[in-house]
């Protein structure tokens, strides 16, 4: 039944008006009350790319236990209100939170909630994301965390908005093997400013090596 009004609602959504869309919104969601997740995550994926969605419908699968249900909505669907992306974002897990990362849009509120709670997983998508609009506190996460991290520190190299600021300190930060990488992964817009980078940070390097314990044993003596 819910796949018969599922289908019904697909076909015709191109031109229903908002009260006929309630009306949907309504029986779905009893519907969806005792379905398997397979076809609550067929539904979830067939809406989210929707102009005009069932919006409570939209939001309970949003918010539902399962990621795989969830998460088409979260990254996909235009009609979520801000403010249910961030109760989602305080409270669920790693799937969830991966999901709110890769959205078209993503906010600063959002994207320092994201940096907090998610793992590196949802950290990569959210640098891979030029939609991700970060603080200069968040992108100071983001760069302790690429330290530890190449493909994440790949990832901001490649965003268009990182501050020249935030590339010299990641640059400088990295090792020479991973300078060299970044170099390369780098766009040749900004090459120039991690060749400068890797040149600072190549004239702050001590002038000689750290004295080894023999070394100061036989000084010593």
């Amino acid at each position: 039944m819910l796949q018969e009004v599922a289908g019904l609602f697909l076909e015709d959504a191109h031109r229903l008006g908002a009260r006929h869309v309630e009306v949907f919104d309504d029986i779905l969601i009893r519907l969806t009350e005792s379905v398997e997740l397979r076809t609550l995550t067929t539904l979830s994926r067939s809406l989210a790319d929707l102009h005009l969605v069932p919006r409570e419908l939209a939001r309970r699968l949003a918010n539902h236990d399962d990621a795989d249900v969830a998460a088409p909505i979260l990254r996909r669907c235009e009609c979520i209100p801000e403010s249910d992306l961030i109760d989602i974002a305080w409270m669920r897990a790693e799937g969830h939170l991966g999901a709110i990362a890769g959205r078209k849009a993503v906010s600063q509120e959002l994207t320092d909630i994201l940096l907090m709670r998610g793992d590196s997983s949802v950290l990569r998508v959210l640098a891979s994301n030029p939609g991700a609009d970060m603080t200069s506190a968040g992108l100071a996460m983001m760069v302790d965390a690429a330290e530890r991290d190449e493909g994440m520190a790949g990832a901001l190299i490649a965003r268009k908005d990182l501050p020249d600021r935030v590339l010299a300190d990641l640059v400088m930060r990295s090792t020479p093997r991973q300078q060299a990488r970044l170099l390369k992964l780098a766009r040749p817009g900004i090459q120039h400013a991690i060749r400068a980078a890797i040149d600072a940070s190549t004239a702050r390097a001590p002038a000689n090596p750290p004295a080894t314990i023999d070394d100061a044993q036989a000084r010593s003596g």
